[in-house]
């Protein structure tokens, strides 16, 4: 009788067993770090969450392509589409947004030229015009300023 004890909790015990020694193996040792390497010789960087850009300038930057931004009171320069905007104030060179079909907006929110809002989206890099003009419909003149401004504002959120 003892040995059927044995054999009913051994036999779980030692398949538990085998799967934990089979599971830490596919996991395998933790990464080795060299010390001597960090922040000597620039070849790790440590990962960081970059503040969102705040003024159009950063947004027609190179380096903003996949950043967030949060641009605040930013004027409404003209209605290109039902879902497309240029923005910046008569000095600066023009935005160009597209609204997220889901976009979140206050209630009163209206986007009319010459409207103060609060855009907050992601900065992308423009298509091609042949893209812009099949994608988002708008005309050839149209698609071509696009795509030399280099990146667009993909607006997720609306406020006043």
């Amino acid at each position: 009788m003892a040995r059927r004890a044995v054999v009913r909790l051994g036999i779980p015990a030692l398949i538990v067993a085998v799967l934990a020694v089979v599971a830490l193996w596919r996991i395998g040792p933790p990464p080795q770090r060299d010390a001597s390497a960090v922040g000597t010789r620039g070849t790790s960087v440590e990962k960081t969450l970059a503040a969102p850009l705040t003024t159009l300038a950063e947004v027609m930057s190179n380096n903003a392509v996949g950043r967030e931004a949060s641009l605040e009171h930013v004027s409404i320069r003209e209605r290109a589409g039902d879902r497309f905007y240029w923005i910046g104030s008569g000095d600066e060179r023009p935005i160009f947004v597209v609204l997220d079909p889901d976009v979140k907006r206050t209630a009163a929110t209206t986007l009319r030229p010459g409207a103060r809002v609060t855009l907050i989206g992601i900065v992308r890099p423009v298509p091609t015009v042949q893209d812009v003009e099949q994608q988002w419909h708008l005309p050839a003149a149209t698609a071509t300023l696009i795509a030399e401004s280099g990146t667009y504002l993909h607006v997720t959120e609306i406020r006043n």
